[in-house]
């Protein structure tokens, strides 16, 4: 027990340069629906993220960062417990997070930490994911700028060391309708009517869409459900074109969010006090596949599960690093609790990230990503094939094993050769024994997870009132 203390301790003194080996205040941000390839330090062409690259020159950027999950429930419950689907159970809005698994907000405050959520997310509160922190404040339908301010106002009144999480929903549809989120929209560019629905952001809002019907439809689907008369028509090139500006727009507007996040703890003099990382739950189909548009939670794609991740150390150490080993969201909570020197409970699946940090080698781990539901995805009228969603993935090294467990077809991509996943290798005769052994892999990792608790419950009026005004529900889905 002395030399594991002892070993913490040094640890700790050698990460902390500047923090006198006081304990470090501890910042998770998430920002929605951030691609990594949207952004400028993963070598986007366009200048949308320059808060966020300048705190990756300042910090440790992870090149090859995976969620577990292409939905927000499932994804933050994985970030928060270091867990994957599997075994937390947190599937979609309503599945609540088990009081005796070990979290962010519950190990951080078991040590003495004050802990403190701030989202403008809708669904997240059914989903119990901030029980255990000991300052939770939500604002549903309101821009990013709030949640930054709130943030920063309790930061600077809270004693220290703090633990939070700031999540930013502003790059999730409708893209780039903010206030100020525009340098990617030309004036008059809108090509509208376009052919899904807009008119539901929030309650009582007339901004632009969150009706579900008429997303995730590809040109085929569109005209068999008759969706192209009455005002809207198929997209084209041009509509594709406009709509990735929109997102981009999002995207520009978010990582100004998290600039000002940033500056507010330089100006308050915690910034080198406190352990800073950005990451996302999920990333975003845009054009890239043809059955499913707009969205991220149907699939498990390199799209929608590639995401930054970024850790500004105090002090600037490690600045400039980047990591090209593949990492997970489970990963993160163990990474910042070594950080902090705090134990590890045993339950955890991932691994601390911090050898890699200081430029030292890991095994190679294993990606285990699943959707977030066993049922079909949608249910639109007279729609002859809905979308399906429940599919399991391994990723080991450069080898991508996809399951789709209702229909039990498998998809196999070579993601070095194939990095668009454009050539299915399942049944490659080539490819036989790669096939066969990802399906092993698969299955025996899927046999040794620990199994959760049933945790599926009926949402309350509230709930539904507040989910259904944001577009979530109506159509046997969520997102």
């Amino acid at each position: 027990m002395t030399v594991m203390v002892t070993r913490l301790a040094v640890t700790f003194a050698l990460l902390l340069p500047g923090c006198g080996g006081s304990a470090p205040n501890i910042l998770l941000v998430t920002v929605n629906t951030l691609r990594a390839d949207r952004l400028g330090c993963h070598g986007y062409r366009r200048d949308t993220t320059p808060n966020l690259d300048a705190l990756a020159a300042e910090g440790v950027r992870f090149e090859r960062a995976y969620a577990n999950a292409p939905f927000t429930a499932p994804s933050h419950a994985s970030l928060f417990t270091s867990l994957v689907t599997q075994s937390h159970g947190v599937l979609t809005w309503g599945s609540e997070l088990d009081p005796g698994l070990p979290s962010f907000f519950g190990e951080f405050a078991a040590h003495g930490y004050e802990t403190g959520a701030f989202h403008n997310h809708p669904g997240l509160k059914s989903c119990a994911l901030t029980r255990d922190a000991s300052e939770v404040q939500a604002r549903y339908h309101e821009l990013g700028p709030s949640t930054v301010v709130a943030f920063a106002v309790w930061s600077e009144e809270v004693s220290e060391p703090f633990a939070a999480w700031v999540h930013l929903w502003d790059v999730h549809r409708p893209y780039g309708y903010r206030d100020g989120a525009a340098p990617y929209l030309e004036p008059g560019s809108r090509r509208a009517p376009v052919a899904f629905g807009e008119d539901r952001f929030g309650a009582g809002d007339p901004l632009v869409g969150r009706t579900e019907a008429f997303y995730n439809l590809s040109s085929e689907r569109l005209a068999k459900e008759k969706l192209t008369g009455a005002g809207r028509r198929l997209l084209d090139a041009d509509d594709f074109r406009w709509i990735s500006d929109r997102y981009d727009a999002g995207v520009a507007y978010a990582d100004e969010n998290v600039g000002e996040l940033i500056r507010n703890l330089e100006v308050a003099g915690l910034l080198d006090r406190t352990l800073v990382v950005v990451t996302s739950d999920h990333g975003e189909t845009l054009d890239e596949r043809e059955s499913c548009l707009f969205t991220h939670d149907p699939f498990l794609y390199e799209e929608t599960l590639r995401i930054p991740l970024i850790a500004r150390f105090p002090d600037r150490a490690f600045a400039g690093r980047v990591v090209p080993d593949l990492v997970r969201g489970i990963d993160v909570l163990p990474t910042l609790l070594e950080y902090a020197a705090l134990p590890l409970p045993p339950t955890l699946q991932g691994r601390s990230l911090l050898p890699l940090v200081r430029g030292e080698s890991l095994p190679p781990a294993p990606l285990f990503a699943q959707t977030q539901t066993r049922h079909a995805k949608e249910r639109i009228a007279h729609a002859d094939e809905p979308i399906l969603e429940y599919r399991q993935a391994l990723v080991l090294g450069n080898a991508k094993l996809v399951h789709d467990l209702e229909l039990d077809r498998y998809e196999l991509y070579d993601l070095a050769a194939d990095p668009g996943e454009l050539e299915n290798l399942a049944r490659d005769p080539e490819s036989a024994e790669l096939f066969a052994r990802m399906k092993r892999e698969l299955e025996s990792l899927r046999a040794s997870l620990p199994p959760a608790k049933d945790s599926a419950r009926d949402l309350t009026a509230e709930e539904r009132a507040v989910l259904g005004a944001t577009g979530y529900l109506g159509d046997d889905r969520g997102d």
